[in-house]
């Protein structure tokens, strides 16, 4: 099994059972299950305006898409794309998925159908307790609100103690 395989098999299923995914939650998901929830599909991931984000991600969609796996269609009124699947998975896909599927089930009941903005700083708040494990819980959300501005405290406050409460922070 390669990396890439088990990258497009990933997202393809993950594309599968959400129905229609944007490109950013695309990318917040697979984040959340390659950190959080252990799932090795090797994407690097570095911060970016919207949270983490790999270039590779959007390299393996682009491939999905030109394989017909799946569509991406921009959102007619202005506000991303729409990522849908219209082929079945290759039949090796569903068997370099199935180790994974407890996780990506966690995944989509936890982060799934989650607003935009939600995924954004929850994504944020994890990416900057893996750098920075040592930081007090204080000098943590600080430090998020420096990134991100436009979320107000008790909204980076709410988001890490569910975070915490999930169990998906040091």
């Amino acid at each position: 099994m390669g990396t890439q395989e088990l990258q497009l098999a990933i997202l393809h299923d993950v594309t599968s059972r959400l129905g229609d995914v944007g490109k950013i939650r695309l990318q917040k998901l697979a984040y959340f299950l390659q950190e959080a929830f252990g799932v090795p599909t090797k994407f690097s991931f570095k911060m970016h305006h919207y949270g983490p984000y790999a270039e590779a991600l959007e390299t393996n969609t682009a491939r999905l898409k030109l394989a017909g796996y799946i569509d991406v269609k921009p959102d007619v009124q202005g506000y991303g794309f729409h990522i849908t699947a219209t082929d079945a998975p290759r039949e090796e896909w569903q068997n370099l998925v199935q180790p994974y599927e407890g996780s990506i089930d966690r995944l989509v009941e936890h982060f799934g159908q989650r607003p935009i903005s939600e995924l954004e700083l929850a994504a944020t708040i994890h990416y900057v307790n893996r750098l920075r494990p040592e930081l007090p819980n204080d000098e943590l959300l600080m430090m998020v609100r420096a990134l991100k501005p436009k979320y107000g405290e008790g909204d980076v406050s709410n988001i890490h103690s569910e975070l915490k409460g999930l169990d998906l922070l040091g």
